[in-house]
């Protein structure tokens, strides 16, 4: 999926046209998002969170989504299918089992991507202290910092400068980054109260101290995480394309 996409958007903006069935995927090539389902707490207090993202991506980009509800336990098998899993929460939850650390260790480690996202509204909440106990035994060995401002999230979609969510109780990202890859990626700012709307359309939550700029800011947040997770450091990966490009041009010249 992170190859068609970057081809895809390389030859869109060198103005070549593909031939259909090179990027004819179908269903599977759609974007779907699971939520991780774990034990105590609420795993999903902004039950329209990930809809109305997919929802955004689908309106500012041209990756194709598929709006479904998918709730994932973080040991289940099926989690190597989706490159992307969100994980929100305002309340603390139980222990993940040694099982299911090793299988989310697993999946991000091999490609997978996981942005957690703090629902609380409160800084140094009971999720918050849940979420770093949880990495601190995922990655015993990385420690979660933050994201500087050059990094590639930053820069994937839009350009941005200023860390938001439906609040601002840090004013940045953290971050697990092995192997020159950041897999993990956590939010203290309620993205998802951000992005969540109703299926009539409307908001479901106030923004507290910022307003539609504000809410604006963290939808292009909330697409450029996605964005990089989809394509990772596509930028570094510029080097291959005139050999992706001479191919294309071979099966469709001019």
């Amino acid at each position: 999926m992170r190859l068609n996409f970057l081809i895809l958007t390389v030859c869109l903006q060198a103005g070549i046209l593909i031939p259909w069935p090179v990027f004819a995927l179908g269903e599977a090539s759609k974007v779907v998002i699971p939520q991780i389902k774990y034990k105590g707490g609420t795993y999903n207090p902004r039950p329209h969170a990930v809809e109305s993202l997919l929802a955004q991506m689908a309106k500012r980009t041209s990756v194709e989504v598929k709006r479904v509800p998918l709730i994932l336990k973080p040991g289940d098998a099926r989690l190597y299918r989706y490159p992307f899993i969100y994980m929100g929460g305002n309340k603390a939850f139980k222990p993940f089992s040694e099982k299911e650390l090793k299988a989310l260790r697993n999946h991000l480690t091999y490609g997978g991507f996981l942005l957690i996202d703090d629902n609380s509204s409160k800084p140094n909440s009971e999720f918050d202290q849940s979420v770093r106990r949880m990495i601190g035994r995922l990655f015993p060995h990385i420690p979660l910092q933050r994201i500087s401002r050059d990094h590639s999230i930053f820069r994937s979609f839009y350009l941005i400068n200023q860390v938001v969510g439906r609040m601002v109780n840090k004013p940045y990202l953290e971050g697990i980054t092995t192997k020159g890859r950041t897999v993990l990626v956590y939010s203290a700012n309620d993205l998802g109260g951000a992005w969540s709307k109703s299926k009539l359309g409307h908001w479901d939550f106030d923004m507290i101290g910022g307003g539609n700029r504000q809410r604006k800011l963290s939808l292009r947040l909330g697409v450029n995480i996605v964005m990089y997770a989809l394509t990772l450091d596509y930028k570094k990966d510029m080097v291959h394309l005139p050999i992706i490009l001479e191919r294309l041009r071979r099966v469709n010249p001019k």
